[in-house]
């Protein structure tokens, strides 16, 4: 791989981590809480974990919008993994690019369910 290619990997990687750190930390501080692997994790773990946030999403105690922003959330950090792996195999700037765009998007629906959740803490 190019130096360009490793940095873009690198910074793909690190933004997966935080993206996900943070959406551990929003699932602690939701209504009904849920933990998610937290430390020394791999996609073994995690993946599932995000997976069975999105099944049990509309079992949390919340207006549909906010749920359908955890949905959302997850949905994007998952799309982000599949397209770092698939870079992984066979890296082209414009996958790089959609990987970034799907943790972009997971960012804001996480950043929105933040604001919601702090303006209605009990």
């Amino acid at each position: 791989m190019a130096d360009s290619e490793d940095q873009a990997m690198k910074t793909l990687a690190r933004h997966l981590s935080q993206a996900y750190t943070v959406l551990a930390t929003l699932c602690l501080n939701l209504p009904v809480p849920v933990t998610l692997p937290t430390g020394a994790v791999s996609n073994v773990e995690t993946v599932p974990a995000v997976r069975r946030i999105m099944d049990i999403t509309e079992d949390q105690p919340m207006p549909e919008e906010q749920q359908a922003l955890l949905f959302a959330a997850c949905s994007f950090w998952l799309g982000g993994l599949d397209i770092y792996g698939l870079l992984i195999r066979d890296f082209h700037t414009a996958r790089a690019h959609s990987a970034a765009a799907n943790l972009i998007m997971c960012d804001d629906t996480m950043h929105d369910l933040i604001v919601w959740l702090a303006d209605n803490q009990k």
